[in-house]
């Protein structure tokens, strides 16, 4: 082709002369066909030592208020305008797209000192550690990531100063020392408590236009429901737990029958989504209707993974031992169609494989990223899947059952390894079997990873949707 291009690199790999050989074939069978002439330009060279320095050397994303630095360096006090300028707006540093409004730019910041060799940003997805490293401007204090994302993304992150840089094996266990949340982000993540070390919580990335989250606040005049614990022993599992159990505001054991909701992981949905809070609001609204809300500890990790992964046993100690607890001690409905098993990541797993083990009893899943690449010959944290999404198989070789379905799951969530193991492929899988049953499913996705700063808001978008006031008058 007359006036092609193109770029190349080649490693000298030993001091001295060095020949570059260029090749050509012809082919004489085609009419006019003759050889070329050819130009080589040498545009850069670069000793061992710089291509080796530090640096990821991308092309940087245009930011005005990195620009506006490169441009005054190397004037005196440039850095130090640009330090308060971010001090006053709050990182990361937010950029629109001309002519893009689905994505954004978000710029992570760290100024950094004669001690640091790397900072790596920690939270937006699994992607390889070097695709958040942040590249140092040169002559500055200022570390710069940007990255381009999804508009209204919001997700939790750190930042790692002098990171191992590795994800596996002993020097990974350093991360835990150099990690920290950002000192100039005024946005704290749901794991900071008053007085907590930077080393102790995380920062929060909430870009314009993310969905807000109206319900998870505490409102002047909401009346606050009740909030019960109390150890639950079974003889199914052999084990004892906690139990959470939330009525509304005016609840009395004479009136109802009340909704329920049965939702897992109970720590998780009392400190990191605030459940009751939830609840109180969406009743006092009047968007769904009265409800009692049993919330289930896990003994520890370990009995977490094997009971809530696909469990026949743990599923039958819900509907044979806790639900006749429930009504028992509570005027809850006994009707599915009013009860709602819920849960995250496992629990949603687990919610989804109740209901279709006890349809009888559960009539709505509340799914929010739910681990359907689980499959019978997993070990967690081990060697890659052989086959994922078993649960969707199950449900293909059911007939169709009275269970309707809210899931989500995070645009980040996406299997970068290849091994199955992420959340948004298999969850648009089993979305798209379920459809294909005939059933009813509210799904949605959502800019972020698998991240509880999400879950908090959409634990209500889904028992609006199952079990809010419209919702009813449907069926």
């Amino acid at each position: 082709m007359d006036g092609a291009k193109r770029k190349f690199a080649f490693v000298a790999d030993a001091d001295g002369p060095h020949t570059i050989q260029l090749r050509t074939e012809v082919n004489s069978g085609r009419a006019g066909e003759k050889a070329g002439t050819f130009g080589l330009r040498i545009d850069r060279v670069l000793p061992l030592s710089e291509r080796m320095r530090l640096g990821t050397g991308r092309t940087p994303y245009a930011v005005p208020e990195i620009a506006a630095l490169q441009r005054e360096l190397p004037s005196p006090g440039a850095t130090e305008r640009f330090w308060r300028h971010v001090a006053e707006v709050g990182t990361p540093l937010v950029t629109p797209i001309a002519d893009d409004e689905a994505h954004q730019l978000a710029t992570f910041l760290w100024r950094g000192d004669s001690t640091t060799q790397n900072v790596v940003v920690i939270g937006p997805s699994d992607r390889p550690i070097t695709d958040y490293l942040m590249d140092h401007i040169p002559d500055t204090d200022v570390w710069r990531l940007t990255l381009k994302l999804p508009a209204g993304a919001r997700f939790a992150y750190t930042l790692s100063i002098n990171d191992p840089l590795v994800l596996e094996g002993p020097r990974a266990a350093e991360r835990a020392a150099t990690q920290q949340a950002d000192p100039l982000n005024p946005k704290k993540s749901w794991n900071y408590a008053p007085g907590a070390g930077i080393h102790e919580y995380s920062s929060m990335a909430e870009l314009p236009g993310a969905p807000s989250q109206p319900w998870i606040l505490k409102r002047p005049g909401v009346p606050e429901g009740k909030v019960e614990h109390m150890p639950f022993k079974s003889d199914l599992l052999g084990n004892e737990r906690k139990i959470t159990v939330y009525t509304p505001a005016g609840y009395q054991k004479g009136g109802g029958p009340f909704d329920l909701l049965v939702l897992f992981d109970e720590n998780a949905y009392i400190d990191r989504v605030p459940t009751p809070t939830i609840l109180d609001n969406l009743i006092a609204s009047g968007s769904i209707r009265p409800m009692v809300a049993v919330l289930i500890a896990n003994p520890n990790q370990e009995t977490r993974v094997k009971e809530l992964a696909p469990n026949p046993t743990f599923a039958d100690f819900l509907a044979n031992e806790l639900i006749p607890w429930v009504h028992t001690r509570y005027r809850v409905t006994a009707e599915p169609s009013r009860t709602v098993v819920a849960g995250s990541s496992f629990g949603g797993i687990a919610a989804t494989y109740a209901a279709l083990r006890h349809p009888e009893i559960f009539g709505n899943v509340l799914c929010q990223s739910g681990s359907f690449w689980w499959a019978p010959d997993h070990r967690y944290g081990g060697d890659p899947l052989t086959e994922t999404n078993w649960l969707a198989k199950q449900f293909i070789a059911s007939s169709k059952l009275p269970i309707r379905f809210y899931m989500d799951a995070g645009l980040f969530e996406v299997d970068f390894s290849g091994s199955g193991g992420g959340i948004l492929e298999p969850s648009r899988q089993m979305r798209d079997v379920l459809l294909a049953k005939g059933y009813e499913v509210h799904y949605k996705e959502f800019a972020s990873g698998h991240d509880y700063l999400n879950w908090r808001g959409t634990l209500a978008d889904g028992l609006i949707m199952l079990t809010g006031v419209t919702q009813s008058a449907k069926r």
